[in-house]
């Protein structure tokens, strides 16, 4: 199998794995779902390193959401109440 096939195939099973196992402890904050897609795609990309035709567009949008989070919760603990 290619590289970037499977590449995308095990993006898929462990996405939809994480999505079941999260749901099932009845985790419901979207930053954690957002977390846990980031550090699984950056760490497939990373063992695979699938060949790009263009710029990686979703890396780069899960990257900008993980940022966001992590500077909201850096300012909920350094703001409070």
């Amino acid at each position: 199998m290619d590289r970037n096939n499977l590449h995308l195939v095990l993006l898929a099973a462990l996405i939809t794995i994480a999505t079941s196992i999260l749901a099932a402890l009845g985790e419901n904050r979207l930053d954690a779902y957002i977390s846990v897609f980031t550090l699984i795609y950056f760490a497939l990309t990373a063992i695979f390193r699938p060949r790009r035709r263009m710029m990686d567009l979703l890396a780069l949008a899960l990257l900008a959401a993980f940022s966001y989070i992590v500077a909201v919760k850096i300012l909920e603990i350094l703001i409070k109440p």
